[in-house]
């Protein structure tokens, strides 16, 4: 219960402050899609997945740093356990939500910070962090390791900005 009520006021609070700083106007060249592919581990249980997102580029800026809010859903693949009475396969999957930070280092590599929670199986926190690589003006390739309640995920993820 406390995960819950954790989860739902960091998000109220995170969709609260976006929208106030995104003001009444969105803007069409603000928004952008993800992809990729992720690692996953639980106490040594290891599966590969993949997620999809959408985000939005928000007018905050923090010194140098962009900001953004994320939205997406994420699924595990399989972890097989095997157990003296035979292999047993499971999952976890579901939809999160993020607020995001990104760090030009020069004009084609970002550091990149997030923070939110997450809202299916594995739900509670979770933050993580990674880089970010320009491969062309709308074309980024981003590496990422994301830690949820349960599981660590190493990602890779290609975005695309409109």
């Amino acid at each position: 219960m406390t995960k819950t009520l954790a989860s739902t006021a960091m998000l109220v609070s995170l969709l609260t402050v976006s929208g106030a700083a995104a003001g009444a106007q969105l803007k069409t060249d603000r928004f952008y899609v993800g992809a990729g592919i992720n690692q996953n581990d639980v106490d040594g249980a290891d599966a590969t997945g993949y997620q999809f997102f959408g985000g939005y580029k928000l007018p905050v800026h923090i010194g140098r740093a962009d900001t953004a809010i994320e939205v997406g859903y994420w699924n595990s693949g399989d972890f097989d356990v095997y157990t003296p009475a035979g292999r047993h396969s499971s999952e976890a999957d579901g939809l999160w939500a993020n607020g995001v930070i990104s760090l030009p280092l020069n004009d084609r590599v970002d550091l990149i910070g997030r923070a939110g929670a997450d809202f299916g199986d594995d739900d509670g926190l979770m933050a993580g962090g990674g880089l970010g690589f320009d491969l062309g003006p709308r074309v980024q390739l981003r590496g990422e390791y994301v830690v949820r309640d349960r599981t660590d995920s190493l990602q890779a993820n290609l975005v695309y900005s409109f």
